[in-house]
């Protein structure tokens, strides 16, 4: 974790001998920064920031300590606060505690011991803080990841989430809005719902025309089914809300709340995945959608149908097994041993699969028929040279 402190004052002196008092008494590996008045803070955090742990006197010309707080706040919104008061700024020091704007006060003339334990009492505050948003967006997301892996990879039904997950992060970029770890989760586990319908609604989930009114049904149960599920893990109550928003997401609004511009960015991208991988060219997926959702913005349409899948005319080659590179895209599903899958078609290689299959006798004359246009493009090029059968999809 940093262990990084601003110290904000507007006395030279005072700043000079809290920095020597920091070397002095804290640990080694924490550094000290002082910035003299509310503009330098900005401007030091602007150069040298972020810090953990600010410490801000209350009484600044140009700017006092609340409001240099909220304007650091904005840049770092993982730092704790700590706002130094005289007696008679007491109540309004009592209040930002109580609104949350900074974690603790200290009144002067304030003891330097004091002072030494609260910012370590501050930082392991910051280090809580920034543990919990890793938990949540790293290893708690990457859980969800591979779970959902799990699910999809034996289910034949095209469904690819990983692919769902590109997409939404490449419109929202287009759009100019913003996302974060919570609508990363949604896009992975909205659709686990899928493996508790019944054989039936399976099957007419995946065959049955998009625009139809049996297919949105279907839709809106398994997003309900998946919100339900996450229901039982805590901090989740807003990816719920949104999973449960995504089937009545019509249109977008610049001025809407976040959960409803996420909601239609995610029911979007489901249904572009969902056509492309069954073989549509853009402007049919496109054309698909717009019957869907009649409402779509001409922005969102045009971000739409820039997304990388199916950009161009949907073709596919023959690859043996040991030029195939993780992220290629299978056209058909790939089965051994009287018809036991090893990856549904429309779903990206990973190196355990490409393992699998070399270490399998029977691919060592057989080839593998790849989605090109789905190929990153890095891939495909490194792969122009290879002699290949060519074929359009239709």
């Amino acid at each position: 974790m940093a262990e990084r402190i601003l110290f904000v004052d507007d006395d030279p002196i005072l700043l000079k001998i809290l920095a020597e008092m920091a070397s002095q008494k804290l640990p080694a590996s924490y550094r000290a920064h002082t910035a003299e008045g509310g503009k330098a803070a900005i401007e030091t955090t602007d150069k040298q920031g972020p810090f953990s742990v600010v410490l801000v006197d209350k009484q600044m010309p140009d700017m006092d300590g609340i409001e240099t707080i909220g304007a650091l706040r904005n840049k770092m919104p993982n730092a704790v606060f700590i706002m130094l008061t005289g007696n008679k700024d007491l109540e309004t020091a009592i209040q930002a505690v109580n609104d949350g704007k900074v974690f603790k006060f200290l009144t002067k003339p304030c003891d330097p011991d004091q002072i030494i334990s609260t910012i370590q009492e501050a930082q392991a505050q910051h280090n809580s803080q920034v543990s919990t948003k890793d938990l949540l967006s790293g290893t708690f997301a990457g859980t969800l990841d591979l779970m959902t892996d799990l699910i999809e990879m034996p289910d034949g039904r095209n469904i690819d989430t990983t692919r769902m997950l590109e997409s939404i992060s490449e419109l929202a970029k287009s759009l100019s809005i913003d996302i974060g770890w919570e609508e990363r989760i949604a896009t992975r586990v909205c659709l686990v719902g899928l493996a508790i319908l019944s054989p039936q609604e399976a099957e007419e989930f995946r065959c049955l025309d998009p625009t139809s009114e049996r297919h949105k049904e279907l839709f809106a149960k398994t997003c309900r089914i998946s919100a339900n599920l996450l229901k039982k893990i805590p901090r989740l109550g807003w990816i719920v809300d949104l999973l449960c928003a995504v089937p009545r997401a019509e249109g977008f609004r610049e001025s809407g709340r976040r959960i409803e511009a996420s909601a239609l960015l995610l029911r979007v991208v489901f249904y572009w995945n969902s056509l492309t991988t069954k073989g549509l060219c853009v402007e049919a997926a496109s054309s698909t959608i717009q019957q869907i959702l009649p409402n779509l913005s001409n922005n969102m349409i045009n971000a739409m149908e820039c997304l990388h899948d199916n950009r161009d005319t949907l073709c596919v080659r023959r690859l043996p097994i040991n030029q195939l590179h993780p992220g290629m895209i299978p056209y058909e599903t790939i089965s051994i041993d009287e018809g036991c899958k090893v990856i549904t078609g429309g779903r990206r290689l990973t190196v355990q699969v490409i393992a699998n299959l070399m270490n399998n006798p029977a691919f060592n004359e057989r080839e593998v028929a790849i989605v090109e246009s789905s190929i990153e493009p890095g891939v495909l090029q490194a792969k122009k040279d290879t002699p290949a059968e060519r074929g359009v999809l239709v």
